[in-house]
């Protein structure tokens, strides 16, 4: 039985090795950088208070650790000495005799944390994205709007090691930025899968050859993407995503507005806003079943967990954390040229302001136009003869409203194809 243990042991061993040498001479980073035992000169870490508190400890984000330099937070004084060498776990202490111990950030813990020049995008919204893109470690992605870098390194975290990302901002200070965070982010490991440009993405995606190999995706982060779309279109992917930040739903409006106007081969999957509601749940104590030996205060009983079983209850409700809105998510998806030509509803429906047809003598005239040649190949089905008999006819106010309804619901499934 020792001897089949050990064998899997070794086993197990040679597989991890294998993979870390496979991962090594994929992204040729030295193997050092993925060591996240022990803390190096450069490296960004999360101190967390010892203190046992009921609400949790008080974090900071140190770094990067540079030999003979201190850092100042909540006034406490950190020396980056101290530090370098240590484990993960190890526990160090601050001028005061404070105790805190040590962490890599998580990546969300670093956006969160980090200085800011401009807003990021949040971690629930930049993990969204992530999805909606349906990224892959070969993906090729497109960004513009690079602010300081949020968004970048959680695409650049889902494509690695063999993806790419192209990111774009018209202001060189937060290139410069967002360049300093993601190289200060584990090791840099991620960087050298980014390309930045400095500009608008006309300029920049006219610059590229005509033989550049297209994205999987784009995101764009700007204040009217639409202005975007006819540069951007042509280096997209077919079936690929474009995912749209956008803070206000009259931004929206207008997206879906310019997209109809232009006939640009894009359908509107889905229009989102991500909400988190935390909860909070912990233990507490029943004081009237504490008996007569009730302490003045039970925080030390509870962090002690010394609770008697009788008096022990949870508190489960919704964290008071308000929630405020940071913006919509709008995934368009490239679609097919001839999924449009089955439809032509640029001006196959005159819509008036109300959302209906304007009136019976401008449907006419629509349907004599070129573009309601491909629809009359398909009056076979049997709402089409209802409207056709409803236009040679005198129909009540009710039957015209009711083909109002008809022909516009129609309009809006050619989102969905």
């Amino acid at each position: 039985m020792f001897y089949r243990n050990s064998n899997l042991k070794l086993y197990q061993n040679a597989r991890l090795s294998y993979s870390m040498r496979t991962i090594v001479d994929t992204t040729k980073v030295a193997p050092e950088k993925f060591d996240r035992t022990k803390f190096l000169e450069g490296d960004t870490v999360i101190l967390r208070d010892t203190t046992k508190k009921i609400k949790g400890p008080r974090i900071a984000l140190v770094g990067p650790l540079i030999k003979g330099s201190k850092t100042e937070k909540y006034g406490e004084i950190f020396c980056h000495d101290s530090i370098i060498g240590k484990s993960v776990r190890s526990i160090v202490k601050t001028n005061k005799e404070k105790s805190f111990t040590l962490h890599f950030p998580t990546l969300d813990e670093y956006i969160l944390k980090i200085s800011r020049h401009t807003t990021p995008i949040y971690p629930k919204d930049a993990n969204t994205i992530v999805a909606l893109l349906d990224l892959h470690p070969y993906s090729r992605i497109l960004e513009a709007g690079t602010g300081n870098g949020s968004l970048t390194l959680y695409l650049a975290r889902a494509i690695y090691p063999t993806g790419h990302i192209h990111t774009i901002d018209i202001n060189s200070d937060s290139i410069h930025k967002a360049q300093k965070n993601i190289r200060q982010y584990f090791r840099g490991i991620y960087y050298d899968n980014i390309t930045f440009s400095t500009g608008s993405c006309s300029n920049i995606l006219s610059s590229l050859p005509g033989s550049a190999e297209k994205y999987d995706g784009v995101v764009l982060d700007m204040p009217e993407p639409w202005l975007e779309l006819s540069w951007i279109m042509p280096k997209l992917k077919l079936d690929g995503f474009i995912i749209c930040y956008l803070p206000n739903i009259t931004q929206i409006l207008e997206l879906i507005k310019i997209i109809r106007e232009n006939k640009f081969k894009l359908a509107t999957i889905q229009v989102l806003e991500v909400q988190w509601r935390p909860w909070e749940v912990r233990a507490t104590v029943i004081r009237s079943k504490m008996g007569e030996n009730v302490p003045f205060s039970v925080n030390k009983l509870i962090m002690d967990n010394k609770i008697p079983e009788k008096a022990l209850a949870y508190v489960c409700k919704p964290a008071y954390m308000p929630s405020s809105h940071s913006a919509f998510l709008v995934q368009l998806k490239k679609i097919e040229e001839d999924s449009l030509e089955k439809v032509k509803f640029q001006n196959l429906y005159d819509l008036g302001e109300s959302g209906y047809l304007k009136n019976s003598e401008d449907s006419e005239d629509s349907e004599d136009s070129e573009d309601s040649e491909d629809s009359k190949d398909s009056e076979d089905s049997e709402d089409l003869e209802d409207s056709e008999d409803s236009e040679d006819s005198e129909e009540s106010e009710e039957s015209i409203d009711s083909g109002k309804i008809r022909r516009i619901r129609k309009i809006h499934m050619v989102d969905f194809l």
